[in-house]
C-alpha cells in the first residue's frame, strides 16, 4: 500500500471560482477541504477552512455562485481564518476531476489544499495498481507532479504514527506526570525515574518525539512552513 502526495496544476475551467477568489484577493492565502459527505455525487456538502482575513467579502462572493445552494460560516475572533460548511451542486469540471478517484479503490486523505497559485495538493492512499489507475484517469490537461511517494505508515492522518514505542511511552509518562502541565508539575528526573532510564535518555526520547509530532502539527497549519 502506497501513500502519495500530488500537486495538480489546474487550467481553466477546473479552477473553482472560490479558489480563484482566494488566489486573487489580498488578505486570503489558501483553502483546505477538511471533510465531505461520503457519497460524492451531483450534490455535496463540504467543510472548508479558509485562511483569510475577511469572511464578509468571501461570503458575498460565495452568494453569487450559482452552484452554491447553502452555506454557513463559523468564525473565532482569536484565530486566523474561518470555517465554512457548503452545500453545492457539483460543477461539470469538478465532476471530471473527482471521477478519477471514484471507484478506483484509492482513498483521498484530507486535507485537500487549494493553494494561492491555483494548484491543488492531494494525498492518496492505495495499492500501486489502484494509484496508477487513478492517475491515468485524471483529465489529460491537468498537470500532475508527484511530490512524495512512500509506503503507507499512517503519518498522513496520525502525527504519532512515526514515533517509536519508547518515544510513545516517554510522551505518555511525561503527560501523566505533569511534565507538560502549566505550571509544570514534574521534572525531567521524575519522567526518567518512571521510564527507568537515565535523565539524558529520557530527554532524548522526548526531544525526538516532540520534533516528530510538532513537524506534523506545523504541516497541518495553513502556511506552517512558509
Amino acid at each position: 500500500m502506497r501513500s502519495l502526495r500530488l500537486r495538480l496544476d489546474l487550467p481553466e475551467p477546473y479552477v473553482h471560482p472560490m479558489h480563484a477568489f482566494v488566489a486573487d484577493t489580498p488578505g486570503f492565502r489558501e483553502t483546505r477541504l477538511r471533510h465531505w459527505n461520503p457519497a460524492v455525487g451531483d450534490r455535496n456538502t463540504l467543510v472548508f477552512f479558509v485562511d483569510g482575513d475577511d469572511p464578509t467579502s468571501y461570503t458575498a462572493e460565495l452568494a453569487d455562485q450559482p452552484s452554491i445552494l447553502d452555506y454557513e460560516v463559523a468564525t473565532e475572533p482569536t484565530q486566523r481564518g474561518f470555517h465554512l460548511a457548503v452545500t453545492e451542486d457539483q460543477r461539470a469540471a469538478d465532476a471530471r476531476l473527482t471521477a478519477a478517484f471514484l471507484g478506483t479503490g484509492v482513498v483521498v486523505v484530507p486535507p485537500v489544499i487549494y493553494r494561492e497559485d491555483r494548484c491543488i495538493d492531494v494525498s492518496l492512499v492505495g495499492t500501486a495498481s489502484e494509484v496508477e489507475t487513478a492517475l491515468d484517469g485524471l483529465p489529460s490537461e491537468i498537470g500532475v507532479t508527484v511530490q512524495q511517494i512512500q509506503p503507507y505508515d499512517g503519518r498522513l492522518s496520525d502525527p504519532t504514527a512515526a514515533l517509536s514505542s519508547r518515544q510513545r511511552e516517554a510522551l505518555r509518562v511525561a503527560v501523566a506526570c505533569g511534565y507538560y502541565a502549566d505550571p509544570r508539575d514534574a521534572t525531567l528526573e521524575a519522567v526518567a525515574e518512571e521510564l527507568d532510564c537515565a535523565v539524558g535518555t529520557a530527554a532524548e526520547h522526548l526531544r525526538k518525539a516532540e520534533a516528530t509530532v510538532l513537524e506534523r502539527v506545523v504541516d497541518a497549519i495553513p502556511g506552517g512552513r512558509t
